[in-house]
């Protein structure tokens, strides 16, 4: 089983998680040979299984928890499926892309790749992306960085290290591919991006540890930075991603 340390309850928290731009599932179709099958693993609730679909004829999309993919879109071109990563029960040699977001450094890594070697077609495509924390490019940067690296630092699992270090050393054996940068724009209030922080597993363990809530120890500088509590202002994660042909 693969708990995931950034996101807890798969309704309260539905409306936090970012969403993946267009542009980047165009390019994803554009560098594969054919756009027959797509598997989406640890799908989630599907958000990235429903952009392929628009490009694949059909989309695989599995996760090992069947709570998420009950809230799922439902979508006659995308087949779901309750699958762990590493043993997806996909035919072999049947899929022209394997996408994780946001997931795959929760995966036994060895096992995984061997399933993706097993299932893509010769020549096949590998994408694995993630998201870490929101930028405004303001003095709320600096904040949010406090927050995660000074205070919640030693509360993190230590697989999250890969998302960290943005994917850098997250170890990747396919033959690497360029790609471009993507980011997923939000625009939120001070209570959406304190409500970010509560899906973080790292604030329920300090929280458990200490016995109060970390964000107390940065709202009042955060609540200064902001101004109007209720005043909606735009951010983006950045998007970090490995490509490559397995």
């Amino acid at each position: 089983m693969h708990t995931n340390p950034f996101a807890t309850e798969a309704v309260e928290y539905a409306h936090l998680r970012p969403t993946y731009p267009e542009e980047l599932f165009a390019f994803l179709a554009s560098v594969v040979s054919r756009l027959d099958v797509a598997w989406d693993c640890a799908t989630g609730n599907g958000q990235a299984a429903t952009h392929l679909a628009e490009y694949f004829g059909r989309v695989v999309a599995t996760d090992e928890s069947g709570e998420m993919i009950a809230q799922a879109p439902q979508d006659p071109r995308i087949v779901y499926r309750v699958a762990e990563a590493e043993d997806s029960g996909l035919e072999g040699g049947s899929v022209d892309l394997v996408t994780v977001a946001s997931a795959i450094h929760w995966f036994d890594l060895e096992r995984f790749y061997a399933e993706v070697r097993r299932v893509v077609k010769p020549g096949g495509t590998v994408a694995a992306w993630t998201y870490y924390t929101p930028e405004f490019g303001n003095d709320i940067d600096g904040i949010i960085h406090r927050l995660a690296h000074d205070i919640l630092g030693p509360y993190w699992d230590e697989r999250v290290h890969y998302v960290v270090h943005e994917f850098h050393d997250l170890p990747f054996p396919f033959e690497p591919l360029e790609a471009p940068a993507f980011k997923t724009d939000m625009k939120w209030d001070m209570q959406d991006l304190l409500a970010y922080f509560e899906t973080w597993s790292s604030y329920l363990e300090y929280r458990e540890v200490n016995h109060v809530s970390p964000t107390g120890l940065i709202r009042d500088d955060l609540a200064r930075a902001w101004g109007d509590p209720q005043q909606k202002r735009n951010l983006y994660f950045p998007l970090y991603m490995r490509l490559g042909r397995a």
